[in-house]
């Protein structure tokens, strides 16, 4: 029952991960330039501020199942229609199919940083996100794998058709679960009135600066990982002329990582129990900085695999152990909302990225890895700051 979360994250991530990867290259393709990708993939920043802040609000007054339901269900119903009308709608159906895929990922990430924290008590939290964030790994590699395979061997149609199954068993689980499933409390941890709104989630994080501060440090790790699959496409076409085997082989080296990452986090918590998340984070932004300066200032990269395999490590074991952090000193009420604003922050990451990348990369490639990495290390001075400044062990007593 609790592997549910699980299941529909790697669904869900595999349909996101066939978008990116199939409008990254038609667009790089086409214009041989990173704007056209930094516009749709920036670009997603701003839906998912307008739509995140909704979202927030319906995860935290209505269940995250329920909401579930209905997004799988629009979306088949969309994806059906595009397939029936892609002979009309052509290239522009599949803009419309990515926009669908970024409308709907946040309502997916909301009601999952609920419902996993209303599944599991306390203690398994981490490995339970990890195992989410390994099938979030798992599920874009295999996106990827099929996007290629199926525009070898078959049409755009099919590819709508094969979203219309992912979304469909997406659904059934989710159904299966409201059913099934009976959710934890979390009645200790509340302190605020009924009504709640986005003024009380914002008061909250005036009150509690450890929390705040750990919530907009979610930007950095945005930026670590927006910067590998940024500069994925340029650093193939750079260094090893173009060759699509290295683009996939440089993609699973880094999803290796994470999906390991993710399944072992339970031993590595029990052996490690002194890496906290604020150490985790400042790891992944030194080995991240490591892997773009090696684009620019290396000229033999046959060894970059093992090192983009220890930057799916560090940035799994990051994202997990954050976002562990603020399921676990978040409130009942504001649970929905404190995922709407982490999302909002990730999304601001990847748009800044996108557009600094795109801007250096008219320059050279290798002012856009360097740029890059220069970026990670002022973000590390900064969150290092911070963290001694807020101490996590501080926001870990908010709610005792």
């Amino acid at each position: 029952m609790k592997n549910i979360p699980i299941y529909i994250e790697f669904f869900t991530k595999m349909a996101s991960a066939v978008f990116t990867l199939l409008l990254g290259k038609v667009l790089f393709d086409q214009t041989n330039s990173l704007w056209a990708f930094a516009t749709a993939y920036g670009g997603e920043f701003l839906i998912v501020s307008i739509i995140q802040l909704y979202a927030g609000s319906l995860a935290d007054k209505y269940s995250p199942i329920k909401l579930l339901i209905l997004i799988n269900t629009l979306s088949i119903s969309t994806f059906i229609i595009l397939a029936l009308s892609y002979d009309i709608l052509l290239s522009t159906g599949m803009l419309i199919a990515a926009m669908v895929v970024y409308i709907f990922r946040p309502f997916y990430r909301t009601c999952l940083f609920v419902l996993i924290r209303n599944l599991v008590e306390d203690d398994e939290l981490k490995v339970l996100n990890g195992r989410v964030t390994s099938a979030s790994q798992f599920g874009q590699v295999i996106g990827l794998s099929a996007t290629g395979l199926m525009l070898f061997h078959t049409s755009e149609v099919l590819i709508f058709y094969f979203m219309v199954f992912i979304y469909l068993l997406c659904l059934l689980m989710s159904m299966y679960l409201n059913k099934k499933c009976q959710f934890k409390s979390h009645s200790h941890k509340t302190s605020m009135d009924t009504y709640v709104s986005w003024r009380s989630f914002f008061k909250f994080c005036r009150q509690n600066k450890p929390f705040t501060v750990r919530l907009i440090s979610s930007f950095s790790i945005a930026v670590s990982l927006a910067g590998f699959y940024v500069l994925l496409a340029p650093l193939v076409a750079d260094e090893f002329s173009n060759n699509e085997i290295w683009l996939s082989f440089l993609s699973v080296s880094y999803a290796l990582g994470a999906i390991i990452s993710g399944i072992l986090i339970k031993a590595v918590i029990t052996k490690l129990p002194n890496l906290t998340s604020d150490r985790l984070l400042l790891l992944n932004q030194i080995i991240g900085a490591a892997c773009f300066l090696s684009y620019a200032l290396i000229d033999t990269l046959i060894w970059l695999p093992a090192l983009l395999f220890l930057f799916g490590i560090s940035t799994t074991l990051a994202a997990v152990s954050l976002s562990s952090f603020l399921q676990l000193n978040t409130l009942d009420e504001i649970a929905g909302r404190t995922a709407a604003i982490q999302n909002i922050v990730i999304a601001a990451g990847n748009a800044f990225v996108a557009a600094l990348a795109s801007y250096l990369f008219d320059m050279s490639f290798h002012h856009a890895a360097i740029g890059v990495a220069f970026c990670l290390m002022i973000l590390s001075v900064i969150f290092m700051v911070c963290f001694k400044l807020y101490p996590e062990k501080k926001a870990d007593k908010l709610n005792n």
